[in-house]
């Protein structure tokens, strides 16, 4: 389950590293441009998903230091985890959770200072994974504050459309 979950990852990097060389052809006045009053710019969606993976991560960080008994990931997280993917495609848009929501984005930021601290960010949670007690690899670990816990594969499918259904609105605020 180790591999599967860390090939996620290399396949996350990968979309990540084609984003952002996509990202580089635009000047920071074109990346920090909001299309709309109450939208963001891409350097604003970029900070959001880097904040969402950054505290998910810390979460599962300070849930595991307790060594607590969870349970194992069964048809309902399966279920969840369906519901989160799915979710983020329908018409009906929730609210992002203040820690990654408008208000603790920057309004400017330079996509290289972006990069770095995605990769550092990224290359944190490999070494979690690779480090993680094989036995908590199919646990419900991750609060996702909508749908509820999941297993890491739940998260890392949370990650994938969370990151592609706002890779569509960083190039829809660059338009």
């Amino acid at each position: 389950m180790r591999a599967a979950i860390l090939d996620q990852l290399t396949l996350m990097d990968k979309e990540l590293d084609q984003l952002f060389s996509e990202l580089d052809h635009y000047s920071s006045e074109q990346l920090n441009r909001s299309p709309a009053p109450e939208s963001w710019s891409a350097t604003q969606v970029l900070n959001h998903l880097l904040l969402s993976e950054k505290y998910s991560l810390q979460y599962c960080e300070k849930k595991l230091s307790f060594e607590p008994k969870l349970p194992k990931a069964g048809l309902a997280a399966a279920a969840r985890a369906v519901f989160v993917r799915w979710y983020l495609f329908f018409p009906l848009k929730v609210k992002a959770p203040a820690l990654i929501s408008t208000s603790a984005l920057p309004k400017e930021d330079k996509l290289e200072n972006i990069k770095t601290q995605y990769q550092a960010q990224r290359q944190l949670l490999r070494t979690f994974l690779e480090q993680l007690e094989e036995s908590y690899l199919d646990r419900e670990v991750y609060k996702h504050p909508f749908a509820g816990r999941l297993s890491f594969p739940g998260m890392f499918s949370f990650f994938t459309a969370h990151f592609r259904h706002h890779r569509k609105q960083i190039f829809r605020a660059l338009a």
